[in-house]
């Protein structure tokens, strides 16, 4: 019988840009577009107190470059630090049904060996594609299961997206893909203590797992072997993660007939993916009102009550580092109400005396009644009145086109390092992916020195 390591391995191996649906295709550019642009925007909030690109190696085997200082270094260094600084703000792209960021896990590494090999963007695009379809296989639906138990999507399901992309630019055939894939599933790493606790390694999992991908597709194409059973062993991954190995016998069966990557949705603020449509709607209450904080004498955000469970969500401080502010509920809440906007900079506001009393105001309620990324927010104000929106999402909200990323960049100008010129520029660059190259999207992010 064919393992699920096997199955999906021939998938991915067997991939080609030709064959590849053009609406995945350009999925695929505007979601590594949105992900550079996050990115390039990142740098002022990277391990917030540190710089990761002072863990650049340079040497012989420097063949890859930091993304907006252009600085040399190995491809295992490259993936690290960019994939870090892809997440700094925690903007990147996400696949709901998989919690998990692909894209910033992905990406970096993808790019950073398709500077080492010289790769074309044809198959920098393909090698993402076979990267976020496999990624979402084996997450969907399993995250809401292993996730309770204290992992982090991201850093146990994102390494298998990194592992295929690399390996594709190197052109595993379907064997060695496999052993990749069970390499991925044995680097698989990352706890959510670190949004309870306030502390940084909700960045730096993103950048292991980026990294952990590469060395495990290197592993494969070296002719290193992985348990044929990874993933659906009796001490394989699933039945290390979730505890056990239900549901698993479809794993992979649909792959190329079901495109997930097209599920793939964006952030329009450096916020959790659970509260992007809730700040949205409290920008919009600000705006609409000229709300301030003396104003507002207390708010309640009713959500679905497994995104109300999420760690982190539901914190009201102190808060010690912008993990914490980024993901609490409470803190947005009392960012977008109080200002009518949220920057990265604003993440910074670990104890500020003006922002810190409506965060004690705000109260995050679980809710049967709503579904996944739906949410009731009701404002009362200091007059006696009260404002309230009730939203049920259908679908995945801010599932955007290439061209509604570039209006969101856009919109994020001034936080980038970059003119209205490179900006335009490092678009026209990505969403033609396919008439450049590995070097040239990397150069499109280098605007220092």
């Amino acid at each position: 019988m064919q393992s699920l390591s096997q199955r999906i391995a021939d998938f991915a191996a067997g991939l080609r840009f030709r064959t590849v649906p053009m609406e995945v295709l350009e999925k695929c550019k505007a979601s590594l577009l949105h992900n550079l642009g996050v990115a390039l925007a990142g740098q002022p909030l990277l391990f917030a107190s540190g710089h990761a690109s002072a863990l650049h190696e340079q040497g012989p085997q420097a063949s890859a470059r930091l993304l907006i200082t252009g600085r040399a270094a190995t491809p295992d260094t490259a993936s690290f630090v960019n994939a870090a600084l892809m997440h700094a703000r925690a903007q990147d792209d996400t696949y709901f049904p998989g919690l998990t960021h692909a894209g910033a896990i992905m990406s970096p590494a993808v790019l950073a060996v398709g500077e080492q090999l010289d790769s074309s963007g044809e198959d920098i695009i393909t090698a993402l594609a076979a990267g976020y379809e496999v990624m979402g296989a084996i997450s969907q639906g399993f995250a809401l299961r292993s996730t309770p138990r204290g992992f982090r999507a991201s850093g146990i399901y994102g390494g298998f997206a990194a592992a295929v992309g690399v390996g594709h630019l190197l052109k595993l055939d379907a064997r060695a893909m496999a052993h990749a894939i069970g390499f991925a599933a044995s680097t698989a790493s990352g706890t959510n203590q670190t949004w309870l606790s306030g502390s940084q390694e909700w960045q730096m999992q993103v950048g292991l797992a980026s990294r952990n991908g590469l060395l495990a597709a290197r592993l494969a194409a070296a002719g290193a072997t992985a348990a044929s059973d990874a993933l659906e062993g009796k001490a394989g991954f699933y039945q290390a993660f979730m505890g056990d190995r239900q549901n698993i016998e479809s794993v992979g069966q649909d792959l190329g007939q079901t495109w997930r990557c097209l599920d793939v949705t964006y952030k329009p603020y450096p916020v959790c993916a659970i509260l992007q449509a809730p700040v949205t709607q409290a920008i919009l209450f600000a705006k609409q009102h000229a709300l301030t904080a003396d104003r507002i004498r207390a708010v309640r955000l009713h959500l679905n009550p497994s995104e109300a469970a999420y760690p982190g969500n539901d914190a009201i401080g102190p808060f010690t580092d912008i993990g914490a502010t980024l993901m609490s509920a409470q803190f947005c809440m009392a960012l977008a109400l109080s200002q009518g906007r949220v920057r990265g900079e604003d993440l910074l506001r670990l104890d500020d005396a003006v922002l810190q009393p409506l965060v004690q105001r705000c109260k995050v309620i679980p809710d049967a009644s709503l579904g996944a990324r739906s949410f009731l927010l009701e404002v009362d104000l200091t007059d006696g009145s009260t404002l309230s929106q009730r939203q049920h999402t259908q679908g995945e909200p801010f599932n955007w086109s290439g061209l509604e990323v570039k209006a969101n960049l856009k919109a994020m100008a001034d936080e980038l390092p970059m003119d209205a010129q490179q900006l335009d520029q490092l678009c026209e660059t990505v969403l033609n992916a396919q008439r450049h190259d590995a070097r040239s999207l990397v150069s499109a992010c280098v605007v220092a020195g």
